[in-house]
């Protein structure tokens, strides 16, 4: 009778698997150090973003939102994060992280426990990049309450002055400044709840013209104007 021969883990297959071993070691060390001098040396920028590149990025978070989609949802978090606001891969994936834990628990439930912590979680990092101080917590807070107030039918002109305090805050802007920016989302969003499970590829792009024109707006306020046709849906 043959006896075959249990594999163990922890006695090497050959020669060659201490050489193999090493190479892996020093292939993950070199990821490790590439990922900790980028995040040593990231500059993030609250202001930074374009407003066309901004805009399309959130419709389409938007749209993995409603699909149920979040590992998508995720990758476009980390995409504003990085690619817009110029945050670290280290930080823009706990950004990433917060939102889609966030967003998927509001989703399911409006008063669930996790959203609070993880939001503020999410604003403490976003502090690290923004043109003034304010407190995380506020922040959060303000971020559940506009989402609380369109999930209850609050009329779209009142929460989004609440989205307009969360933007004023952010940026250190005064609320009738951060105002018509805020409305432009909310109008995005009052587009998108007239339709509903009826959205079309047309509507979602339509959703995109109205973001970009409320981040071109809101790029004005800072006193950095843009050109917003960039890059616009095709």
């Amino acid at each position: 009778m043959v006896q075959r021969r249990l594999f163990n883990p922890f006695v090497p297959a050959s020669p060659r698997s201490p050489r193999r071993a090493a190479a892996l070691l020093v292939g993950c060390g070199l990821v490790a150090s590439v990922i900790i001098a980028q995040h040593i040396f990231a500059r993030p920028d609250m202001a930074a973003f374009e407003p066309a590149a901004m805009g399309r990025i959130e419709a389409r978070m938007w749209r993995r939102y409603y699909e149920g989609r979040w590992l998508q949802l995720g990758c476009g978090a980390l995409d504003a994060a990085c690619g817009q606001y110029g945050f670290s891969w280290w930080d823009g994936t706990r950004l990433a992280l917060d939102a889609v834990r966030a967003a998927a628990a509001f989703r399911v439930r409006q008063d669930d426990p996790i959203c609070l912590p993880a939001l503020t979680h999410y604003y403490g990092i976003v502090h690290q990049a923004a043109p003034v101080r304010f407190s995380p917590v506020d922040a959060a807070r303000l971020e559940l309450r506009w989402w609380s107030e369109r999930r209850e039918d609050v009329q779209p002109s009142d929460y989004a002055v609440t989205v307009a305090r969360l933007t004023a805050m952010l940026y250190g802007l005064p609320t009738e400044a951060a105002l018509p920016s805020a409305q432009g989302r909310v109008d995005a969003m009052v587009y998108r709840d007239a339709r509903g499970s009826r959205m079309t590829d047309a509507d979602w792009q339509e959703v995109e013209r109205l973001l970009v024109a409320a981040y071109a707006d809101l790029a004005v306020r800072l006193d950095k104007p843009r050109d917003s046709t960039d890059g616009e849906a095709r």
